[in-house]
């Protein structure tokens, strides 16, 4: 097993272990920052890792999981509709009727009957599977204190990923913010302020703090005037990590995402070094966001192990 092997087989023994972990406890509640701890990031990153890595989003996972044991459950005629939902996370018989007939193409009251199909959605297990090396393109910056403006949203709590039309919902309202901040003239008056300049040029902080709350803000590096229709922002200091990505901002699953899987799978378990905060900054510089050479950049705060 080359390197690269290594490194994958690493970080998938971690993922077998956050789905063990699920498999254990799927009828219950999970402890997201447990899954945090095992994995070495944040809830909002291991959706997207996850995401990336698996084709689906871990709340999809989870509710196929559950609603195949659902079925498996109903199949003897010996428990009631309600009982199951309630087990499995449904707040009433109707809301587990509509998901249950959307996997199985049949309402769970049928489950039962002789001769019905079935669906089964089975564990997942990863295996590695090495396509060639692809360079990953990083350096490291030391950065003091960045102090930013713009606009700063903070979504809540990111913690029922579990539950797919939530971690919908949550994830359009971050593009809403975006598309907002672009197309309602607070985009074009950082531009004529002239604060669009390297090496932030236009830049996304995320940071998510330890109760699970996430805070964003899109923006441009302070001059250090007042501008009474923008909000001030800070991030600590920090050394950074910086990655490049490629390709159209337009494409179904974004560059920074596709990236990031990439970072915590491959590049974090053999550099050296740990993440050593719950920031993130996305850095989207001057070009064409939809042609595929469309260059943009991460920056991830690390340290030393």
């Amino acid at each position: 097993m080359n390197m690269k092997g290594w490194i994958a087989m690493e970080f998938l023994n971690r993922m077998t272990e956050v789905i063990d972990y699920i498999e254990d406890n799927i009828a219950e509640d999970f402890d997201y920052n447990h899954i945090s701890k095992i994995v070495g990031c944040d809830v909002y990153q291991f959706g997207r890792i996850f995401a990336y890595i698996v084709g689906i989003s871990f709340s999809e996972y989870i509710r196929n999981r559950r609603l195949s044991l659902a079925a498996i459950e109903l199949q003897d005629g010996k428990h009631k509709v309600i009982d199951i939902a309630l087990k499995y996370g449904y707040n009433s018989p109707e809301s587990f009727a509509r998901a249950f007939k959307e996997l199985h193409g049949i309402p769970p009251r049928e489950a039962c009957t002789q001769g019905k199909k079935l669906r089964m959605y089975p564990r997942i297990t990863f295996h590695i599977s090495i396509k060639g090396d692809v360079n990953m393109e990083y350096r490291i910056e030391e950065k003091g204190i960045i102090k930013g403006v713009g606009v700063v949203e903070n979504f809540g709590k990111w913690t029922a990923i579990k539950d797919a039309q939530y971690w919908k919902e949550r994830m359009g309202e971050r593009w809403n913010f975006w598309d907002e901040f672009l197309y309602n003239g607070m985009n074009s008056k950082i531009a004529e302020y002239g604060l669009y300049r390297a090496p932030f040029y236009q830049m996304g902080v995320i940071n998510t703090l330890e109760n699970g709350e996430i805070i964003e803000a899109i923006g441009a590096e302070s001059d250090g005037k007042i501008y009474d229709d923008l909000t001030e922002f800070e991030v600590p200091a920090s050394t950074w990590v910086v990655f490049t990505a490629r390709g159209t901002l337009d494409q179904k699953i974004h560059p920074i995402d596709m990236l990031t899987a990439r970072i915590f799978t491959e590049w974090l378990p053999s550099s050296g070094y740990e993440k050593s905060m719950n920031y993130e900054i996305q850095v989207y510089g001057p070009g064409d966001t939809q042609k595929d050479d469309y260059t943009c950049e991460i920056w991830i705060p690390v340290k030393k192990k």
